[in-house]
C-alpha cells in the first residue's frame, strides 16, 4: 500500500516546485518570531511553513500603522532577511540578491530608496543596515529581487498565516499577493510619536 502512496509523492512534487513554493514539513532551529520589542515590524508569526522561490521580485509591504497607530514617521535603521534551502527539491543558482526598500502603498513601489547586494545563508537570517536610517513618512516595501537567479532563488522562508502584506511580481508592474503565508522579512527601527500621544505619555509617568 505504501507504493502508490510514493509515486504520487514523487508525481506532485514536481509540481509543487513549478508553482516555486514547498511545504516544510519540521520546524526549523533558530526561525523563532525574533525580538517582540513594538518597534520591529514583523508579519511573520515566526513558524516556518513554505519556502517560496516563485516570482522574481518577493516584497513585504510595511504600513507602520499596523504596529503603532499613533506613530509620526518610522526610522528604518535594519532589515532581517530569512532564507533556506531544501536539499534535492529547492537547487540555488545563486546566493546573492538584492536588498530593496521603496516607497509605495498596497499598490505597489514607487521610489527607490535604497538597494544593496547582499548574499543569503542557508536556515537563518542576513541583515542590511542604514546608516544614516532612511526615514518613512508613511508605508513602505522591502523587496527581495532575484533579477541575478534564473529561478528564484535564494528561497525566502515563509509562515503559514497569511496576512495580506507579502507579495511577487516577475515584471515589477503587476503584483499579486501571496495567499500561503507571510515572508519572513522584517524591519527594524523607531518610531516618532505624535506630539499629543508623548504629551500623554509624559503626563501618565508623573502620577
Amino acid at each position: 500500500m505504501r507504493k502508490p502512496f510514493a509515486a504520487l509523492f514523487l508525481f506532485l512534487l514536481p509540481l509543487m516546485a513549478v508553482a516555486g513554493q514547498i511545504r516544510i514539513v519540521s520546524d526549523i532551529p533558530g526561525a523563532t518570531a525574533g525580538p517582540t520589542d513594538t518597534e520591529v515590524l514583523q508579519y511573520d508569526d515566526g513558524n516556518p511553513q513554505w519556502l517560496k522561490w516563485g516570482g522574481t521580485y518577493r516584497g513585504v509591504w510595511f504600513d507602520p500603522g499596523d504596529f503603532y497607530p499613533e506613530n509620526n514617521g518610522f526610522s528604518l535603521e535594519m532589515m532581517e532577511w530569512w532564507f533556506y534551502q531544501s536539499p534535492g527539491t529547492d537547487p540555488w543558482d545563486t546566493s546573492d540578491f538584492y536588498a530593496q526598500i521603496w516607497t509605495g502603498d498596497q499598490n505597489g513601489p514607487l521610489v527607490l530608496l535604497d538597494c544593496q547586494l547582499v548574499t543569503a545563508y542557508h536556515g537563518g537570517p542576513v541583515y542590511t543596515y542604514y546608516d544614516p536610517p532612511l526615514w518613512i513618512e508613511e508605508q513602505f516595501w522591502a523587496i527581495c529581487s532575484t533579477e541575478l537567479s534564473g529561478g528564484g532563488w535564494p528561497s525566502v522562508l515563509a509562515d503559514g498565516t497569511p496576512s495580506g502584506h507579502s507579495f511577487l511580481s516577475d515584471d515589477f508592474m503587476v503584483w499579486e499577493c501571496w495567499n500561503l503565508g507571510d515572508y519572513f522579512i522584517r524591519a527594524h527601527g523607531a518610531y516618532t510619536l505624535s506630539f499629543e500621544t508623548t504629551t500623554w505619555g509624559s503626563l501618565k509617568a508623573l502620577f
